[in-house]
């Protein structure tokens, strides 16, 4: 028997608002959360819930879940098991023999695509607006409530009630954070009196009452542009868009680009740079620089664009036709312009055949836009093309997309977006089928430069996903176990290093177990290696076998996965060149640098865009910029400041056409719906973004070979405020420190500065910089800090989110100073508010313990004084004279308490809170 302790949570599903009963709404249980099918608001994942202790940190680990389509089972590591059912009414959470748990937590995004002119209310209050764009402070709202009121802009109605009435209700839009979405938070209060815990779902209408007919008021007109929404370039009738044809041939007329070879390359280069052809795309390294060489031996640097052509212009129609101001029938002239057997259809492409007068031309459209993408400096297709005979024709370079974790037949490990298990004998049979299927029919075309593997998988979540797998339907959970056994030997000494009490090794098979020590994520990492190895050995293996010719160009990982040493060292030697869908305002080429030094191979930029909400009509999302103006100079930035490294062998913007106002079609009514294009559904190009666009792509091969310096942005977005590798000794207190806002017990040495130069979230303000000591006893690290902040002690939030007020953040680590990357589980991030109530705390850590601190105002009322005193038993180590650690330290501003305006480091970045690299150093002296 398996003897680690369980938290019992049962769901069921009950409920009522007051005395009403609403109609039903349909649920389902999911891999993460309750699914909600809110109509045209989008699919709803209320997400399973997450048990808190008294310091709103985890007290419980999720550690397995067996879900069907209305029961859910969820094992947490402490004492339990989750078990729940759906019903018509909404869904409700049980828990028992659960001591530590003092709150229950559910957060659910809301797509911002179905909430388009939409509104939001709480309990009775008036109803608002959700915002066209992002708003000053990111929290709509904070505050008790018992139901959230959503309507979509057809009055299409969804509603959510919380627990209980005092539920603390949260409703924040995230393109704060670079996410265009909407997010909602209930936390309530665990009373084992009183534990079920009823959230209801109804659609508004109180159930047995007659139906009152929907009103829907179409915010979309016949072209796909927003109604609500004006701006420069915006088409207003079919004479504008026929007119168009006209002025755009003068306008292709009038650019000039340069002269390069049939590929796209620098002609004339392999001679200059002793580079050979083979055939092929490939990537060498030349005097310290590395280079893609075309088939012809010539310099190509791939600028290009995610193409789709057309793809992401499609949006989903059905069940809100009543959005759309005209939609064209399914026969007839506009038929072509819906996508086979799906209810989407493009708006895109029906303003091209209004513009030409003529059928829609799938061959001819995509001949048209590489004529385009030529006359403006693009030099090749990026992900997601579906090229062909166009491309041949145009002698257009392109790329592939290999797509094997989305085949049929070879499903997602459970929790782990777009990763398959490679050790399970049916993928890798499938894998050698469908390459050896699909590969031949390409092998032999010079144009494809090479293979991505797929788009984002989510590998960092790996070490967690694993140890939940049921074992009998998964072989990396029993490869997981096997390494175990014979890491181990015995199960005592597996149970002495997990803190766990199984009685066999097979007892682990089944059952998710718990990573609650740091023997046991240390562990998951070296399992992480030997799936990594498993995984990328078999592509590559298989690959090769069947094509020889073309490049592998990695997974296309997003930031918080690539920033993995191990990972990145093993693929990388399977892969020719590292892909990267780095969304960022600064590169930050310290960072890109270290990538390169753990693989040695080129790397790529592969997804990217800026957008402007204001004069586009379209939805944020990614980073936004104010104009078609900034975009352009985004874009020189981007591309210029990466193309300058002397590993980066490409770059690749997302995408050709602006997303659908409603959104892309596959993700039906939570689609994306941003301003990510070269040009807007009615076909015009965004020629103030594309200008500057083609100062850097007509000159790229000058900025690759450093005859000139790469364009830099100075807006203070685009801008990292450069780290030095700096250090600070920590000396002995003198006597005791009062914690009364002096120095007393404080060493006389001068205190360090962090000038408002060290800018590295948000904008420059004129009081805003800090200066900070550090001492230490035998039981405590103690910091006194001044801050300059004009409205200072503002920090109203709760525990989690102390950092989005004013106040300090010290990043400590005593283990590994050597290495950098992502936190160790040693690691520690304190957090210490600036608030006249005392409160801090340590991130993402189980255990909290008493650290002391004091917030007062300055004597000449500039700022504050903060004091900290942090036991060394909560940093999980005790310094000895002459120890050093990896150190730093962050300051927080906020006007209203409640939303970070900005943020100062002493050395590091804002990556610090995941990411240990720029950390500096302390040392602890006499």
């Amino acid at each position: 028997m398996l003897l680690w302790k369980r938290v019992l949570v049962v769901f069921v599903i009950i409920v009522s608002f007051s005395s009403e009963t609403f109609a039903a709404v349909a649920m389902k249980a999911g891999d993460k959360g309750i699914e909600i099918d809110a109509g045209t608001i989008g699919t709803i994942t209320v997400e399973y819930p997450v048990l808190l202790g008294a310091d709103q940190k985890p007290a419980a680990q999720l550690v397995q879940s067996d879900v069907a389509d209305s029961t859910v089972t969820l094992r947490y590591g402490g004492d339990v098991t989750v078990v729940g059912t759906i019903d018509a009414d909404g869904f409700s959470y049980r828990v028992s023999n659960a001591a530590a748990v003092k709150f229950i937590r559910t957060q659910a995004i809301l797509s911002s695509v179905g909430l388009t002119d939409g509104t939001w209310k709480f309990d009775d209050k008036p109803a608002e607006p959700f915002p066209a764009e992002k708003p000053a402070k990111p929290h709509l709202f904070q505050g008790q409530a018992a139901k959230l009121t959503i309507t979509g802009a057809d009055d299409t109605k969804l509603v959510l009630g919380s627990p209980r009435a005092y539920s603390f209700n949260q409703l924040t839009d995230n393109r704060e954070w670079g996410w265009n979405v909407f997010a909602w938070r209930v936390d309530t209060a665990f009373d084992s009196a009183n534990p079920v815990f009823a959230y209801t779902v109804g659609d508004g209408s109180v159930a047995g009452a007659s139906a009152e007919p929907k009103k829907p008021s179409a915010y979309i007109d016949p072209f796909g542009q927003s109604i609500k929404s004006d701006f420069p370039d915006k088409v207003r009738s079919d004479e504008e868009l026929k007119a168009d044809v006209e002025s755009e041939k003068a306008y292709y007329a009038s650019l000039t680009s340069p002269a390069l070879d049939r590929f796209g390359g620098l002609d004339g280069s392999g001679e200059t740079l002793a580079l050979k052809a083979t055939g092929f795309f490939h990537v060498v390294a030349r005097d310290g620089r590395w280079m893609m060489v075309n088939p012809l031996g010539n310099l190509f640097y791939p600028v290009g664009v995610c193409v789709h052509m057309p793809g992401d212009d499609y949006t989903y129609v059905a069940g809100r036709e009543g959005a759309y101001a005209w939609l064209p029938e399914r026969e007839g002239e506009f038929g072509s312009t819906y996508r086979s057997g799906e209810p989407a259809m493009s708006f895109h492409l029906t303003n091209q055949i209004r513009k030409y007068g003529k059928p829609y031309d799938h061959a001819e459209y995509q001949s048209r836009m590489i004529d385009r993408l030529r006359a403006w400096g693009f030099n090749c297709a990026g992900p997601f093309a579906s090229l062909s005979k166009a491309v041949q024709e145009a002698n257009f370079p392109y790329v592939v997309s290999l797509h094997y974790g989305a085949w049929p037949g070879i499903p997602d490990l459970p929790g782990a977006a777009r990763t398959w298990d490679p050790f399970e004998p049916a993928n890798r049979e499938r894998v050698e089928r469908e390459f050896a299927r699909s590969l031949p029919l390409r092998v032999d075309d010079p144009l494809l430069i090479g293979y991505y593997l797929n788009n984002e998988p989510l590998f960092e979540d790996l070490p967690r996903v694993v140890a939940r797998l049921n074992g009998s339907k998964h072989a990396a959970k029993r490869e997981l176990v096997a390494m175990l056994a014979k890491k181990y030997g015995t199960i005592d000494a597996f149970n002495a290093a997990w803190g766990m009490s199984a009685g066999a090794f097979t007892e682990l098979v089944d059952p998710g177990i718990p990573v609650a020590t740091a023997t046991a994520a240390a562990d998951m990492q070296d399992f992480a290696d030997i799936f990594f190895e498993s995984y990328y050995k078999l592509i590559y293996d298989t690959f090769k076998k069947h094509d020889k010719n073309h490049l592998l160009l990695g997974n296309r990982f997003q930031s918080g996965t690539i920033n993995n040493e191990r990972l990145v060292r093993i693929m990388a030697k399977y892969n020719d060149v590292v892909s990267f869908n780095y969304y960022t305002y600064a590169i930050d080429t310290s960072f890109l640098k270290r990538i390169y030094a753990w693989s040695g191979k080129p790397m790529m930029m592969t997804e990217w865009f800026y957008a402007s909400p204001r004069d586009s009509g379209l939805g944020g999302g990614g980073k936004e910029v104010s104009s078609q103006v900034e975009r352009g100079l985004a874009y020189r930035n981007y591309v210029e400041q990466t193309a300058a490294l002397p590993f980066m062998v490409g770059s690749t913007w997302f995408t050709l056409v602006d997303q659908s106002v409603t959104g892309r079609w596959f993700s039906k009514y939570n689609g994306e719906n941003g301003n990510s294009g070269l040009i807007a559904v009615t076909d015009r190009p965004w020629k103030q973004m594309l200008a500057h666009a083609m100062e850097t792509n007509y000159s790229i091969y000058d900025v690759v070979l450093g005859k000139r310096e790469p364009f830099a942005w100075d807006d203070p977005r685009f801008v990292i405020a450069a780290a030095a590798d700096k250090r600070i000794s920590i000396a002995r207190a003198t006597g005791t420190v009062a914690m009364d806002g002096t120095a007393a017990g404080f060493p006389g040495t001068p205190a360090e500065t962090v000038s408002g130069s060290r800018l590295v979230v948000g904008l420059p303000a004129d009081e805003f910089e800090a200066s900070f000591k550090l001492c230490y006893d035998d039981q405590n690290l103690y910091l006194l800090a001044e801050v300059i902040d004009a409205t200072p002690l503002q920090n109203v939030n709760a525990m989690n989110y102390l950092w989005s007020g004013d106040g300090i953040e010290l990043f400590i680590g005593h283990e590994r100073l050597d290495v950098g990357g992502q936190l160790l589980f040693s690691d520690r991030q304190v957090i210490v508010a600036a608030s006249p109530e005392p409160k801090a705390v340590i991130a993402r850590h189980q255990s909290q313990p008493m650290i002391r601190s004091t917030a007062q105002r300055r004597g000449d009322g500039r700022g504050y004084v903060l004091q900290a005193a942090i036991p060394f038993e909560s940093l999980g180590f005790t310094p000895k004279e002459g120890d050093m650690i990896r150190f730093d330290i962050g300051v927080n501003d906020s006007a209203d308490g409640k939303d970070r305006q900005r943020q100062l480091m002493w050395n590091g970045t804002a990556r610090n809170s995941g990411d240990r690299t720029g950390w500096g150093r302390a040392s602890f002296a006499k």
